[in-house]
C-alpha cells in the first residue's frame, strides 16, 4: 500500500467505527461525532496532531460555545444589539483564521451560530447543545488518536523514492497573508455570514438551521473559500454527497438493519476517502464526505421527522452552496466598486485646468 492508501483506509475505518459507536449508543447530537472524527483524520498531517493542538481546538470550541450561549441568553431577543455583536465576533474569528489551529475557525463559527439559533426553539436546548457539542468533539479527537495508532503510516509498503542527495526537510508552514488582505477576506466572510444570520433570525427559520450552519462554515475559511472556483468545487462535491446519501437512504429504507448501515457506511467511506487522497480537489471531496455524514446522521434517527424531512435537508445544503457563491460574488463586486473613483465627479475641473 502507498501512504495515500493508508490514509484513505485510516479515514474510512475511523469514520465507519465512529458511526457504529455513535449510532449504536445514540446520545444527543451523536451524529456529529463521526463528522468531527472524519474532519480530524483528513487533516493534511502525516501524524497525529498531538494533544497540545487538540487541547487548543477544544479551547477554541469552548470559547465559541460560550459566546453562543451568551448570545442565546442575553442578546437573541434584541436584534439591534445582536447584529453588531455578530459583526464583531465574526470579523475577529475570520481575521485570526491564519494564526488559529487547523479548523478552529469552523468550530468557533459552529458554536457561535448553532447554539443561538437552536435556542429559539427552547431555552434549555442551548445548554444541552453546548454540553454535547463539547462531548462529541472530544470523542472525535479520541477516535482520531486511536486510528492513528491502529493504522499507522508504517503500514505503507510502497514509499516514494527520495531524490538523490536530498535531505528530508520539515514541512514549511503556509505563509500568512498581509494584514490588508486578511482584513479584506475577513470582511467578505463577515458580511456573508452576518447576512445569513440576520435572515434566519429575522424570519425565525430555526427549522432550516442546517442551511445557515453550512453557510457560516463554507464562508468561514476565508483563506481558502474566498475563491469562487473553490466554492464551485465544494458545491459540486456537496451535490455528489447528496446523490450518495439519496442512494444510501433508499437502500436503508429497503434494509433497515444496523449491520447493513455500518457496512454501507464503510463502502461509501472507502469511495470518498479514495477520491480525497488521489484527487487534486481533496478539500472538495472532503466537503462531499462531510455532507454525506451530516445527512446520514440527521436522517437515520428514531423520530418520524428524520425521514420525512430528508430531501428538505438536501435542499438546504444545496441552497447554502448557491447562497455562498452568490453572496461572495456580490460582496467582492461591491468592495471592488468602492475602490474605483466615483463617476459622478467627472464634472469637476482638475487642478491643472483651473489654473490660468
Amino acid at each position: 500500500m502507498t501512504p495515500a492508501n493508508v490514509k484513505a483506509l485510516r479515514i474510512a475505518l475511523g469514520a465507519t467505527t465512529s458511526v457504529a459507536v455513535a449510532y449504536g449508543m445514540a446520545w444527543p447530537l451523536s451524529f456529529i461525532m463521526p463528522l468531527f472524527a472524519a474532519m480530524f483524520l483528513a487533516l493534511p498531517f502525516p501524524q497525529w496532531i498531538g494533544w497540545k493542538v487538540a487541547s487548543q481546538l477544544l479551547k477554541r470550541l469552548t470559547v465559541g460555545l460560550l459566546m453562543g450561549l451568551v448570545i442565546a441568553e442575553f442578546f437573541i431577543r434584541y436584534p439591534l444589539l445582536c447584529l453588531p455583536l455578530y459583526l464583531l465576533i465574526f470579523f475577529f474569528i475570520y481575521y485570526n483564521d491564519a494564526k488559529a489551529p487547523p479548523m478552529a475557525t469552523i468550530f468557533m463559527t459552529m458554536g457561535v451560530t448553532m447554539v443561538p439559533i437552536l435556542a429559539l426553539q427552547a431555552t434549555m436546548a442551548a445548554h444541552l447543545i453546548t454540553t454535547y457539542l463539547f462531548i462529541n468533539m472530544s470523542l472525535g479527537l479520541f477516535f482520531t488518536w486511536l486510528f492513528f495508532q491502529l493504522v499507522p503510516n508504517s503500514l505503507a509498503t510502497i514509499m516514494p523514492a527520495p531524490a538523490a542527495g536530498a535531505k528530508k526537510a520539515p514541512p514549511a508552514k503556509p505563509p500568512i497573508a498581509p494584514r490588508e488582505e486578511r482584513a479584506r477576506l475577513a470582511l467578505v466572510s463577515t458580511i456573508v455570514s452576518t447576512t445569513a444570520v440576520m435572515l434566519f433570525f429575522t424570519l425565525n427559520l430555526a427549522q432550516y438551521s442546517l442551511a445557515m450552519i453550512y453557510i457560516c462554515m463554507m464562508a468561514g475559511t476565508p483563506n481558502t473559500n474566498a475563491s469562487i472556483k473553490v466554492m464551485k468545487a465544494n458545491s459540486i462535491a456537496c451535490t455528489i454527497g447528496g446523490v450518495a446519501i439519496i442512494i444510501a437512504y433508499n437502500l436503508l429504507v429497503a434494509v433497515p438493519k444496523y449491520d447493513f448501515l455500518v457496512a454501507l457506511t464503510l463502502c461509501f467511506s472507502l469511495f470518498f476517502c479514495h477520491k480525497m487522497t488521489s484527487s487534486k480537489n481533496a478539500a472538495s471531496w472532503m466537503s462531499g464526505f462531510t455532507t454525506f455524514l451530516v445527512l446520514l446522521g440527521s436522517s437515520t434517527g428514531n423520530d418520524a421527522e428524520a425521514s420525512s424531512n430528508f430531501y428538505l435537508r438536501i435542499a438546504q445544503i444545496l441552497f447554502a452552496g448557491i447562497f455562498c457563491i452568490v453572496a461572495l460574488i456580490v460582496t467582492e463586486h461591491m468592495l471592488e466598486r468602492r475602490k474605483q473613483p466615483r463617476r459622478w465627479m467627472f464634472w469637476r475641473k482638475s487642478p491643472a485646468a483651473s489654473k490660468p
